[in-house]
């Protein structure tokens, strides 16, 4: 202890008095020369990209869109500081990520019609029976997994479920779908005959104020309730002889609305 050198360090051996921390005042200058020369350089880069983008594609001219342009340069002076700042390739991954994010949503509201049309199609094949609506007068149902075509329509407000059959004359409700609706079947006269693939069964005449299938609308339609339980209700002929037209094609079922006579 007696000869050591209080000023030497006792494992490196060099005078620690030799070892000294940089000036607080350099130190501060040269961080502030770094920011400077990083946020500089981002925001060349930055402002560049900007006007190769505009070259391009014409999107911005300083006669017409001279506010814009500021705001878009005070934006890229903004984020040029945010990168200056610290370690730069995470804020950069960063900023990489939310423009990513930033251009889908872009891309996905430029496309959003076509998107909405894809959106349709997919949700009419998870669900046949609500349809797709092609044009404002006409819808489609694509066929079942049971080989049939289920349609979703609303009656005097109620949705109700049907199967498509022309081979039945009438809109045949089923007693379930007939009370859904508000009837009571005691007090309706069962007093008409119809031949069915099952027999010959017995309905009670009704008509309907208000029914809609997708875009087309008819008021004061007829229509029955069978006596009988039944799997379904029918959409028979009463409902599409007064269609415009209706076609089936590739296993989807077009209706087009007609003038609701």
């Amino acid at each position: 202890m007696g000869g050591q050198d209080p000023m030497r360090c006792t494992n490196c051996g060099q005078r620690i008095a030799d070892v000294q921390d940089p000036a607080p005042g350099e130190s501060k200058h040269n961080k502030e020369s770094n920011f400077i020369v990083r946020f500089l350089a981002v925001a060349i880069l930055l402002s560049g990209l900007m006007v190769v983008l505009n070259r391009a594609y014409g999107i911005l001219n300083f006669r017409d869109n001279f506010t814009q342009i500021i705001y878009e340069f005070l934006f890229i002076l903004f984020v040029s500081a945010i990168l200056a700042s610290g370690k730069i390739w995470p804020k950069l991954r960063y900023l990489a990520i939310w423009l990513g994010i930033f251009l889908i949503l872009i891309a996905g509201y430029s496309y959003r019609h076509e998107l909405s049309g894809i959106t349709k199609r997919v949700m009419a094949e998870l669900s046949p029976a609500q349809g797709r609506q092609d044009t404002p007068d006409s819808i489609s149902f694509p066929v079942s997994s049971d080989g049939h075509f289920h349609i979703r329509a609303e009656v005097n407000g109620t949705p109700i479920m049907f199967m498509a059959d022309t081979g039945a004359s009438h809109i045949v409700l089923s007693p379930r779908d007939a009370k859904k609706l508000g009837f009571d079947l005691d007090e309706l006269r069962f007093d008409r005959i119809y031949e069915t693939t099952n027999g010959t069964v017995r309905g009670s005449s009704i008509r309907i104020n208000d029914f809609r299938v997708g875009p087309i609308q008819f008021q004061d339609i007829s229509a029955s309730v069978n006596s009988a339980e039944m799997q379904g209700s029918l959409l028979g002929m009463t409902f599409f002889k007064r269609l415009a037209s209706y076609e089936v094609k590739n296993d989807v079922l077009t209706l087009h609305s007609g003038d609701g006579s």
